[in-house]
């Protein structure tokens, strides 16, 4: 006659709870993050420095130009 044990179902029941409430808990924090990223607005917005720059008058013809940069 074998022995069985429910303590292992029981063990096994319980890890599998924890892990669907703990996946549960993951996804609901990660909605709720982003929508408060939504909310959230800066004051003022500046663009980025130096956008318009072009290298057309500067000498650069590229990485790969013969006899750039010496």
């Amino acid at each position: 006659m074998k022995h069985y044990s429910t303590r292992d179902r029981e063990k096994a029941i319980f890890t599998a709870i924890c892990g669907m409430v703990a996946i549960i808990l993951a996804v609901w924090m990660g909605i709720m993050a982003m929508k408060e990223a939504d909310r959230i607005r800066p004051d003022v917005e500046y663009p980025m420095v130096n956008q318009g720059i072009t290298w057309e008058g500067a000498g650069y013809s590229g990485i790969y130009a013969r006899g750039g940069g010496q």
